[in-house]
C-alpha cells in the first residue's frame, strides 16, 4: 500500500540530494588539492577510500547511535557540519570538517531513504533527487558558475545554514505510518551511476558548456529543461518494454561522447528523459515481506542500509576512474548501462509525485535563470565596452598567472582571491594557466563562465589541456582578430600539455600573445626541453610576440636556455627579477613562470607582486611595441 506523497517527502529527498552533492564536491576538492596534493592517484585513491570506508558503516552506526530515528540525528550532525565547514576557510580544519561532513552524509542518505519507506513514500527518493540537482543547476547559474562548495566565510556559512535547518526542519516529521512500508530494493544500488553521470555530464555546466560553446545562462536553461522535464517522464507509469527501450537507447548515445558536442548537445535532456523512464521502474517500492512487523522492518531497513552502500562504493569507483584520466568521457555509457541494469529485473510502476518535482524544480530554475540574466546584464554594463572596440597602444601591459584551479598556498578554494589578484595587476592581457570549469574535483565550479561575469573588461579565451575542462585562458582588454591552441605530443609525462594563443591589432601592428604551459616535476625535464622546441616551432620568430607561461622550469635548466638561444627575451631580466622566485607562493623558492618576447618587444617595467591567492606568483611587465 502507498501512501499518498507530501511535500515534506519530496523537500526532504531534495534537500538531502542536494547538500549531498555539496558535501561530495567538498570532500574531493580537499583531499586532492589539500589532504593528497601533489601526491601519484594511488594515494589519492588510498586516502580518499579510507574515509570513505567509515561513511559505508552507515548500518552499525544507526544501530549503535542512530536512536529511534537515526535520520532525525544524521540530519542534525552533518547539518552542524556542513555549515561549520562553508563558514570557516583554514588549512587542517577547513579538510577536516569537508571529510566529516561526507562521512556524515553517508549515514544520513540511507537512513532518509528508510525513513521515506516507513511511511510508504519511498517514491520520493528519484523526483527527490531531480528537485536536489536542479537546485544545484539553477543556483550555480545564479552565482555565474561558481557553487557552494568553493565558497567560504560569513556568508557562505549562512546559506549553508539556512539548509541544513530546511533539510533538518524537512525530515523531522517523516514519522513512520504504521502498515504502510514500502522500501525499495537492489534498484537502490543504480543511484551510484546515474549520481555521477549527473555530476560529471547531465547537470555539468561547465562540460555542457565546452560542449556547446555556450554562455552560463544558455547552459544552463538547457539542463534545466532536461530535468523538469525527466520529473515528468518519472511521472509516466511506462510499460517494462517502453523502459527497455528507453535503457538501451540511453547507453547508445552515450556510446560515442564526440556526438553531444555542437548540436549534439541537445542529446543531454534526451538522455536525461530516457535514464528517467527506466530508472522510475527500477526504483518502484515494494512491500518488506512477510513474518513479524519488527523484523520485517529490521530486514527491510537493512536492505536499504546495504544498497545504498553498494551504490557509494559504484560513485567512489567510478569517480576515481573517470577522474583518474583527468576526465574519461567514454565511462558516461557505463555509467548509464550500470543505471539501467535493475530495468530489465524490474517490473513494477512508476515513482507518483513526479509532477510536483517537475513544478518545484520549474520555479526554482526560472529564478535561477533570472538571477543570472540580470547578473550579465549587469556585468555588460559595467564592463568597458569603448577599449573593446579600439586597437591596442603600442604600449600594453602583459601578464601571466598559474591560478591553481583557485585554490590558494594553503590549498583552500577563493576564487574571489584570485580575481582580486588579476584586477591588481591591471594588466591589458593575461595569461592564465591551471583554469577549470566543472570538474568535481575542483569543487565543480566553471571558472571560465565565472571570469567572463567577474572581469567584464576582458574578453576571454579558454583552451582545454587536460582533459576537456582544465586549461588555459587568455583575458585580453582589447579586441582579438584571431585565436586558437595547439596540444604538445606527449612524451613520458602522462599528462597533455599545450599553448594558446591570440593575435591582438596594435597601433603598432598586430601582437602575438601565447600563454603555455609546461609539463611539471623533475621526472620531465626531457618533455620540458621537447615542449620548449614545440614552442618555437610555433612561434617560428614572428614579430611583436609575447610568451607567458608556467615554464616548470628554472632559468638554468637546458628548457630555459633553449628559448633564449632561440632569441627570446625574458622581459623582468632588465629590472632585476630575472631570477626572482614564483613558486611556491607562501615561501617562494624557484622560478618558473616567465614572460618571453621577441626582440622588438622592449620591457618598460616589471614585477612579481605578492600573493598567496594561488601557489604561484603572477608576473606582470609593462611593454613597447615597435
Amino acid at each position: 500500500m502507498r501512501s499518498a506523497l507530501r511535500w515534506v517527502d519530496l523537500f526532504a529527498a531534495a534537500l538531502t540530494a542536494w547538500t549531498g552533492i555539496h558535501a561530495l564536491r567538498a570532500f574531493l576538492s580537499m583531499i586532492v588539492w589539500n589532504i593528497g596534493q601533489d601526491r601519484a592517484p594511488t594515494q589519492l585513491g588510498a586516502i580518499a577510500l579510507g574515509f570513505w570506508t567509515v561513511g559505508l558503516m552507515a548500518w552499525p552506526v544507526a544501530r549503535r547511535l542512530g536512536g529511534r530515528r537515526p535520520e532525525v540525528r544524521f540530519a542534525l550532525i552533518f547539518g552542524m557540519l556542513y555549515a561549520l565547514n562553508q563558514s570557516v576557510a583554514h588549512p587542517s580544519l577547513t579538510p577536516a570538517l569537508s571529510v566529516a561532513a561526507w562521512v556524515a552524509w553517508l549515514w544520513l542518505f540511507p537512513s532518509v531513504v528508510a525513513a521515506l519507506g516507513g511511511r510508504g513514500t519511498a517514491s520520493a527518493v528519484l523526483p527527490g533527487l531531480l528537485l536536489g540537482v536542479a537546485a544545484q543547476v539553477a543556483v550555480q547559474a545564479a552565482l555565474q558558475g561558481l557553487d557552494l562548495p568553493v565558497l567560504r566565510g560569513p556568508t557562505a556559512g549562512a546559506v549553508a545554514l539556512l539548509l541544513a535547518a530546511a533539510l533538518y526542519g524537512s525530515v523531522l516529521p517523516l514519522t513512520p505510518a504504521s502498515g504502510r512500508e514500502n522500501l525499495p530494493g537492489w534498484g537502490l544500488a543504480a543511484l551510484g551511476p546515474y549520481l555521477v553521470l549527473q555530476l560529471t555530464l547531465l547537470a555539468n555546466p561547465g562540460w555542457v558548456a565546452v560542449l556547446a560553446g555556450w554562455d552560463m545562462l544558455r547552459t544552463a536553461t538547457l539542463i534545466l529543461l532536461g530535468l523538469v522535464a525527466a520529473c515528468v517522464a518519472a511521472a509516466w507509469d511506462a510499460p517494462a518494454s517502453i523502459r527497455a527501450v528507453a535503457a538501451v537507447a540511453a547507453v547508445a548515445a552515450l556510446l560515442r561522447p564526440g556526438w553531444l558536442a555542437g548540436p549534439g548537445v541537445w542529446l543531454v535532456p534526451a538522455v536525461q528523459m530516457l535514464l528517467v523512464i527506466s530508472l522510475a521502474g527500477a526504483l518502484a517500492s515494494r512491500p518488506t515481506g512477510s513474518g513479524p512487523s519488527a523484523r520485517r522492518a529490521s530486514h527491510g531497513t537493512a536492505s536499504v542500509y546495504g544498497w545504498t552502500a553498494v551504490a557509494a562504493v559504484l560513485i567512489f569507483a567510478l569517480l576515481f576512474s573517470f577522474y583518474s584520466h583527468y576526465t574519461w568521457p567514454q565511462l558516461w555509457a557505463v555509467m548509464a548501462a550500470l543505471a539501467v541494469v535493475p530495468t530489465f529485473l524490474r517490473t513494477r510502476g512508476a515513482a507518483v509525485g513526479a509532477l510536483r518535482a517537475a513544478a518545484a524544480g520549474g520555479v526554482v530554475g526560472t529564478l535561477g535563470l533570472i538571477v543570472c540574466a540580470a547578473g550579465i546584464a549587469q556585468a555588460r554594463a559595467a564592463g568597458d565596452l569603448a577599449a573593446r572596440d579600439r586597437p591596442a597602444p603600442p604600449i600594453l601591459s602583459v601578464a601571466t598567472y598559474n591560478i591553481h584551479q583557485a585554490f590558494t598556498y594553503r590549498g583552500v578554494p577563493d576564487p574571489e582571491g584570485i580575481a582580486r589578484v588579476i584586477e591588481s595587476l591591471d594588466a591589458d592581457l593575461v595569461g592564465l594557466q591551471e583554469v577549470g570549469r566543472g570538474w568535481n574535483v575542483n569543487g565543480g565550479p566553471d571558472l571560465v563562465a565565472w571570469l567572463r561575469w567577474r572581469l567584464p573588461q576582458y574578453r576571454v579565451v579558454y583552451a582545454p589541456m587536460l582533459g576537456d575542462l582544465v586549461g588555459h585562458v587568455i583575458l585580453s582588454r582589447y579586441p582579438i582578430s584571431d585565436y586558437g591552441w595547439r596540444a604538445y605530443p606527449r612524451r613520458t609525462s602522462p599528462l597533455a600539455y599545450g599553448l594558446t594563443w591570440v593575435v591582438v591589432p596594435t597601433a603598432a601592428g598586430d601582437l602575438l600573445f601565447v600563454t603555455t604551459h609546461f609539463s611539471p616535476y623533475a621526472a620531465y625535464a626531457a618533455d620540458r626541453e621537447a615542449q620548449a622546441a614545440d614552442l618555437l616551432t610555433f612561434w617560428q620568430g614572428r614579430p611583436r610576440a609575447v610568451i607567458a607561461g608556467d615554464f616548470n622550469a628554472t632559468p638554468s635548466e637546458a628548457t630555459i636556455r633553449r628559448l633564449l638561444d632561440a632569441g627570446l627575451r625574458e622581459l623582468t631580466v632588465p629590472h632585476g627579477l630575472g631570477e626572482a622566485f614564483t613558486f611556491a607562493s607562501g615561501r617562494p623558492y624557484e622560478r618558473i613562470d616567465y614572460l618571453f618576447a621577441s626582440s622588438d618587444v622592449t620591457s618598460v617595467s616589471a614585477s612579481i607582486p605578492q600573493t598567496t591567492a594561488s601557489d604561484h606568483l603572477p608576473v606582470v611587465a609593462q611593454v613597447r611595441l615597435r
